[in-house]
């Protein structure tokens, strides 16, 4: 009985450390210190308990967050370890696996492996259809895909992607039942975000590149002029 009441104030302890090192900006520390409280989670409450899964979920978190600094850094090694390492800790978490996917798929692509990368992607996009209306921002994925697809020159699945992501962005600007023209935003009680809005004029964007590929040049100037439509409309400044 000693002995875990030492365990849990060792645990304690821990996770006090852990918000430290976060508030100062020190998130590598932070990673290594939620490791070690991890693995006195799974000594303390069992492998397979909740508490354990709920601290996967967070570190993996961390993991995803990491990753994408090293990127920004080009130290590609780090980069991968992490996201390896987020891949296995959100084993139950199909949110965390599918933005573990999505960063794996940015990774390839920094890289020149176009093909790895899209792979990553599809998988993501298998998790996210399969969560539905759970996906906080199912746009992303498909905007990901029609970039990957276009570096290797499959501009038709690429224009069908960015098509995908235009429905989805106005689904989840207004409400679906809305267009670009209208005030309201989110339900109509707040304004749609200001980089969501940046999304949806990306993905403009992205559609009339495409089309432009596929000689489209009417449908390609009409998906650029709604881009700039969407910024001078919607965006607050």
């Amino acid at each position: 009985m000693a002995t875990d009441s030492v365990e849990l104030l060792a645990l304690q302890r821990i996770d006090e450390t852990c918000m430290q090192l976060q508030q100062q900006g020190d998130y590598l520390q932070a990673l290594e210190c939620m490791e070690r409280g991890l693995v006195l989670r799974q000594h303390f409450f069992g492998s397979d308990s909740e508490e354990v899964w709920s601290a996967c979920k967070i570190v993996g978190e961390m993991c995803n967050l990491l990753a994408m600094t090293y990127l920004q850094q080009e130290d590609f090694g780090m980069v991968l370890e992490l996201l390896k390492k987020a891949e296995i800790l959100t084993e139950r978490d199909d949110a965390g696996r599918a933005v573990t996917y999505n960063n794996l798929a940015c990774y390839y692509r920094r890289r020149g492996k176009l093909h790895s990368a899209l792979q990553y992607l599809h998988k993501a996009l298998k998790i996210e259809a399969k969560m539905g209306s759970r996906v906080e921002h199912p746009a992303d994925t498909h905007l990901n895909t029609c970039a990957v697809l276009s570096q290797i020159g499959r501009h038709q699945g690429a224009l069908e992607h960015a098509q995908s992501a235009l429905i989805l962005l106005q689904e989840e600007l207004f409400g679906g039942g809305a267009t670009v023209g209208d005030a309201g935003g989110e339900g109509g009680d707040q304004p749609p975000r200001a980089d969501r809005i940046a999304v949806l004029a990306i993905a403009y964007h992205n559609m009339g590149v495409e089309q432009e590929f596929l000689k489209k040049f009417e449908h390609s100037l009409q998906s650029y002029r709604k881009g700039v439509e969407v910024t001078a409309r919607l965006s607050p400044f």
